[in-house]
């Protein structure tokens, strides 16, 4: 039974190793991680950053954001969403109606495309009264 908990505890730690921290403040942390997503119905992978996001304070705050850099900013990579207190979202493969996720690259044997950056740009997070 203790490696069973050991290999738990090697397995969450390990994954929690793989975020790289781009943006911290005293209110907020936005990680990232690429992550291979692969769509098995339509036999097509891509790789995208996914973006986690930690409200670090004890008030509702509104983060917003945009992906990408700032000569791409534009209303369409603008990201909006509330976090309550202490809440942590974070970005998966699945479609989510607040992107939390970023376009690295084509991961197919025919594309052999440029990896794209990780870039956000305008962070900011505003305490709800």
């Amino acid at each position: 039974m203790i490696s069973f908990f050991s290999v738990l505890t090697l397995f969450f730690s390990w994954s929690t190793e793989d975020w790289n921290t781009y943006f911290e403040n005293k209110e907020i942390a936005v990680l990232y991680k690429a992550s291979l997503c692969e769509d098995i119905q339509n036999g097509v992978s891509f790789e995208y950053y996914l973006i986690q996001v930690k409200n670090k304070t004890d008030e509702t705050l509104v983060v917003n954001f945009y992906l990408g850099s700032l000569e791409e900013r534009s209303e369409e990579n603008k990201v909006a969403f509330v976090l309550n207190p202490l809440e942590v979202k974070t970005g998966n493969c699945d479609y989510q109606p607040i992107k939390l996720r970023l376009f690295r690259s084509e991961s197919s044997k025919k594309a052999k495309g440029s990896i794209v950056p990780f870039n956000l740009n305008t962070i900011s997070a505003v305490e709800v009264y």
